[in-house]
C-alpha cells in the first residue's frame, strides 16, 4: 500500500530540479511484511523502486493465537514513539501491523507524527515481539519447551 509521495524542490541556476519520494509498506497477511522507501525524478518511478525495496526488507513476525501479540510493544524512530497495545478490539486496515496479519492491537503515536517515522517505529516495535515459546526457553522453562519440541 502506497502511504505517502513527497516532491521535494531544488533551485539551481539552470532553473527547478524536483524529486520525489515515496514510501510504501507491505505483507502477505499471515505474519510477513515490509516497507520500502524509494526516490527518483519520476514519481511513478519512485514508487516502483519503493515497491522493490519493500519485497527485499521483509522480516516474519509470530503471532500469538494466529492474530495477536502477547505483550505491549513500544518502538521509537527519532521524536516518535509508538505504542502496540494487545486488545481484544479489531484494529484499523491502514495500521502498519495489519499488513502482518495482527488484528487483536492498537498503535498510537507520541511526539512528531510524520509517516515515515510512524512506519519506521511501529516496524522496530514489531522486530522486538517475541513468541511465547521464546519467552519460556528465557526464563528456563525448558520442560514447557520440550513438550512443545523447540
Amino acid at each position: 500500500m502506497l502511504i505517502q509521495v513527497d516532491r521535494n524542490t531544488k533551485l539551481w541556476r539552470c532553473g527547478r530540479l524536483e524529486s520525489y519520494r515515496a514510501l510504501v509498506i507491505g505483507g502477505n497477511l499471515n505474519g510477513c511484511g515490509g516497507f520500502g522507501i524509494g526516490k527518483s525524478t519520476d514519481p511513478m518511478e519512485a514508487v516502483n523502486k519503493a515497491s522493490r525495496q519493500t519485497k527485499r526488507n521483509i522480516f516474519f513476525v509470530d503471532r500469538y493465537q494466529g492474530n495477536g501479540l502477547t505483550r505491549d510493544l513500544v518502538g521509537k524512530q527519532k521524536t516518535c514513539n509508538v505504542v502496540i497495545r494487545a486488545t481484544d478490539k479489531r484494529a484499523g486496515s491502514r495500521d502498519p501491523q495489519a499488513f502482518f496479519g495482527i488484528t487483536n492491537a492498537v498503535s498510537k503515536a507520541y511526539g512528531k507524527r510524520s509517516p515515515y517515522n510512524v512506519v519506521l517505529g511501529t516496524f522496530k516495535a514489531l522486530m522486538t515481539h517475541e513468541s511465547l515459546e521464546e519467552i519460556a526457553l528465557k526464563r528456563g522453562s525448558l520442560d514447557r519447551a520440550m513438550r512443545l519440541q523447540i
